[in-house]
């Protein structure tokens, strides 16, 4: 039996406050490969086998889900820009993340307008 899994990042969050429609989350996991060394295809036995030994990627895991809909991104370490690219990807989606909070806040006030404009045309 092989190392089991270690995690960096193994968190999970519940994206609606209790009471709301339920199933959004968002599931966190980096694997810690610290302990583990290079990995082997297995015994091929092929001498010139290029796969064996080789490196590999830690296991990495962004889901983010809300009621039927779910997305999993993909992030990679194996080179300079697949690094490049996920740290990209990842501070976009918290300027991306913040921007559209933003807009919600903004659109409090019109939206009450728009409330209070209705239960005055109603009375």
């Amino acid at each position: 039996m092989g190392l089991p899994y270690r995690a960096r990042v193994d968190e999970r969050w519940f994206l609606n406050l209790p009471g709301f429609h339920g199933g959004a989350y968002v599931v966190a996991y980096v694997e810690d490969t610290r302990e583990r060394g290079l990995q082997h295809c297995g015994g091929c036995g092929d001498a010139e086998c290029r796969r064996c030994p080789y490196n590999f990627e830690p296991r990495m895991i962004l889901e983010i889900s809300d009621c039927n809909d779910r997305i999993d991104l993909e992030f990679d370490i194996d080179s300079e820009a697949g690094r490049a690219n996920s740290l990209h990807k990842l501070d976009t989606l918290l300027i991306a993340l913040r921007v559209f909070r933003e807009g919600i806040v903004a659109e409090y006030e019109p939206y009450d307008e728009r409330e209070r404009e209705l239960a005055e045309q109603r009375d």
